[in-house]
C-alpha cells in the first residue's frame, strides 16, 4: 500500500515510472524521520543514482505547496531537487533527487563537538538566507489553483500578544487537557500571560518560516573538511511570520548548562542578515513552547513522544523559577 511502510515494488514503479520511465526498481527502504509522510529511498538495477519517493498523507494540498515552495526557493537554497510530481488515485507524491547526507539528529548523537558546530553555524547561515524570502502579510501559505503560485492565507490571530493567545486557543484543545489536566493547563496560561511584555511585537512579521525546523529535517555532511547543511526537508508546514519561531524550534533541545550548538547558530544567523531581540533565548523558548503545546493537540501521538513533549514544556515553565 503506497503511503504505508509496507508498500510493494509494483506499486512503486508504477509511480517512478511515470518519472522515469526508463528505470527498473530493485528495491527500495523507508527514510526515518519523517512523521507524517511516506519517505521511501528507491534503488534501481544498473548505475542509476537513487531518488526518493515522497507520498503526501494530506493528499493534493500539501504536494502542491511543497511544490510551489520548491519553485520559490531552490536556486537559492539547499533543498532536494524536485524531478517528478503527480498523482494517482488519491494517492498525490513527488519523485526527489536523493540527497546524501545525515540528520543534525545523527550528527549530534555521534558526539563530534567540533563537526555538530560547524554544521550549527551552518544551519544559522541557512536559517538567514531563509528569512530573506518576504511576503505581502503574515499568515498561512496557500497555492493559487488557478496560477499554481504561493498565495498567503488568513491570519493565524489578529491583534496584540499573539502568542499567549495562541497558547491559549491550543491549551482549549480537548486533547490536550485530557492529557495535561487543569492544573498544567492553569501554569501554562499564567506563565505565558506573565511573560507577554517581554515579547517582541510579532504581528506584523512576514517571511518565510519553516515551521517544522528541527533536526530531523536538516540534512548534513562534510564537504572539504567543513560541516554543512547538504539539505533542508519538508517544507509542507512553512508559513509567513517570524523566523524566531524557527530559531526556537532549531534550539528546543539546546540546553545551556551544556551547549552544543550555541553561540555557533545564533552567531551565524546574525552574522548573515538574521535579528535576535535582546533576551532572545527565554524569548524563543517561550515563542516554541505554542510548537510544543500544537504537537500535544494531536491524537496519535507515541508514547514516548508525548513523554518528550511534556517534558520539554516542564523545562520551559522553570524559566518562572
Amino acid at each position: 500500500m503506497i503511503g504505508g511502510l509496507h508498500s510493494s515494488v509494483t506499486d512503486i514503479q508504477r509511480l517512478i515510472a511515470k518519472a522515469l520511465r526508463d528505470r527498473r526498481v530493485a528495491g527500495h527502504e523507508v527514510l526515518a524521520g519523517g512523521l507524517i509522510n511516506t519517505n521511501l529511498k528507491i534503488y534501481f538495477d544498473g548505475d542509476f543514482k537513487p531518488v526518493v519517493l515522497r507520498v503526501y498523507r494530506d493528499g493534493a494540498t500539501a504536494c502542491d505547496k511543497e511544490v510551489a515552495l520548491h519553485a520559490l526557493i531552490h536556486k537559492h537554497l539547499p533543498v532536494a531537487e524536485i524531478i517528478y510530481s503527480g498523482r494517482e488515485d488519491e494517492c498525490s507524491f513527488v519523485v526527489l533527487e536523493y540527497v546524501e547526507g545525515i540528520t543534525f539528529q545523527q550528527l549530534k548523537r555521534t558526539g563530534d563537538l567540533t563537526a555538530i558546530q560547524q554544521a550549527a553555524a551552518s544551519v544559522g547561515e541557512t536559517l538567514a538566507r531563509i528569512g530573506r524570502f518576504q511576503f505581502p502579510a503574515p499568515g498561512e501559505l496557500l497555492v493559487d489553483k488557478s496560477s499554481r503560485e504561493l498565495r498567503v492565507g488568513k491570519r493565524f490571530i489578529d491583534g496584540p500578544d499573539p502568542i499567549p493567545r495562541i497558547l491559549d486557543r491550543f491549551l482549549a484543545s480537548p486533547v490536550f487537557e485530557k492529557r495535561a489536566g487543569a492544573d498544567l493547563i492553569s501554569r501554562l496560561h499564567s506563565f505565558a500571560w506573565s511573560h507577554a511584555a517581554t515579547l517582541p511585537q510579532l504581528e506584523s512579521a512576514c517571511q518565510l518560516v519553516h515551521n517544522d525546523f528541527g533536526n530531523r529535517n536538516i540534512l548534513v555532511r562534510e564537504e572539504k573538511g567543513m560541516w554543512r547543511v547538504a539539505a533542508v526537508l519538508d517544507w509542507e508546514l512553512a508559513i509567513s511570520g517570524s523566523p524566531l519561531l524557527d530559531v526556537g524550534h532549531f534550539l528546543r533541545y539546546e540546553h545551556h548548562w551544556q551547549p552544543l550548538r550555541e553561540p555557533h547558530f545564533s552567531r551565524a544567523f546574525v552574522d548573515h542578515g538574521g535579528y535576535l531581540p535582546d533576551g532572545w533565548p527565554e524569548i524563543v523558548r517561550l515563542i516554541d513552547l505554542t510548537g510544543l503545546v500544537e504537537c500535544l493537540t494531536h491524537e496519535d501521538l507515541p508514547a514516548d513522544v508525548e513523554a518528550e513533549l511534556f517534558a520539554l514544556v516542564n523545562t520551559t515553565l522553570t524559566m518562572a523559577t
